[in-house]
């Protein structure tokens, strides 16, 4: 019966995003949005759109980092194909849990056991959290004054994933983590084959200190991901520091990956940005706009394409 409720629960949770989404709309206007949006101009959302050609190859770059050290062989070619088509799957879900689909294309290539695929995929999506928390953080000190209520919650999940992370790699306490929250998420038909060797999960397993370069050109990717937005926010002069801007463009992002309940972040995403574009005196439908695009620009052609390659590889 708790199963059943949960399931429920679980379909239901998506609903509550594009009730916010409805609701923040409905508040701010559907006239006064339409006209933000238009006002861009379209040579913004070019330069935006091109830069995701930077992101892909440095995020694939890092990506195949941790693979070899977990001797996975894949390709590059190969590794961008299953990065986009991990963005496409985790655009459908809430808190993009669809993007470890891809672990079942990375198996398909690599011939790497399902376990190996798992820790690699969820030791990735990790290091890339941790990343966008810690510029989170700088910007939550930065700002204090700002959002004061802000700076405990946002150092307890920097710890919080900090610790997930180094309890995973380890073997002691990570077989115990993976059959509480991570096996849950696994299809019954593999879940047999992990229960009798979650010794898989540990083949290979990369050491801490080699997270470092992975950390470093997260980093790295969240400052593309940020001024991807920033650009779009030009089209309307807004008057806020880049690095700033940086630091509350990745808030907004950890804010829906934290909250699943919505599909591809929609409402949580932009009621989180129009709260923290306020104190600079940026009008809702405004940061509503940016928002949106800057999920469009980031998000868009790379799921579109990793739709494609998803239907091209079954």
């Amino acid at each position: 019966m708790k199963k059943n409720n949960l399931k429920k629960i679980g379909k239901l949770l998506p609903i509550f995003g594009l009730i916010i989404f409805i609701y923040i709309v409905y508040n701010i206007g559907i006239e006064k949005i339409v006209n933000a949006f238009f006002s861009i101009p379209i040579q913004f959302f070019i330069l935006a759109l091109l830069i995701v050609l930077l992101r892909i190859f440095v995020y694939t770059y890092k990506w195949r980092y941790i693979c070899n050290k977990m001797k996975i062989i894949l390709n590059y070619h190969d590794l961008v194909k299953i990065y986009l088509i991990g963005i496409f799957y985790g655009n459908l879900t809430p808190g993009a849990l669809g993007l470890h689909i891809r672990i079942f294309y990375m198996i398909k290539k690599s011939k790497a056991s399902i376990g190996k695929c798992l820790a690699n995929s969820f030791i990735d999506v990790e290091t890339a959290l941790i990343s966008g928390i810690f510029m989170g953080l700088i910007g939550t000190i930065i700002l204090i004054d700002f959002y004061p209520g802000l700076l405990p919650i946002i150092i307890l999940l920097f710890f919080l994933n900090v610790a997930v992370l180094v309890i995973f790699m380890k073997k002691s306490g990570g077989s115990k983590f993976f059959k509480i929250f991570l096996r849950p998420f696994i299809p019954k038909k593999y879940r047999e084959g992990i229960d009798q060797s979650v010794e898989s999960l540990y083949e290979d397993m990369p050491r801490l200190r080699d997270m470092i370069f992975p950390l470093f050109f997260d980093f790295i990717v969240w400052i593309i991901l940020g001024t991807q937005v920033y650009i779009i926010a030009q089209g309307f002069s807004i008057d806020i520091p880049y690095l700033t801007f940086l630091t509350l463009h990745a808030l907004s992002v950890v804010g829906y990956g934290i909250l699943p309940i919505s599909i591809g972040g929609l409402g949580v995403r932009e009621g989180i940005f129009v709260f923290l574009l306020l104190p600079f005196g940026v009008e809702a439908e405004v940061a509503f706009v940016i928002s949106l695009c800057g999920y469009l620009v980031k998000m868009l052609i790379p799921a579109i394409l990793g739709m494609f390659f998803s239907f091209k590889e079954k």
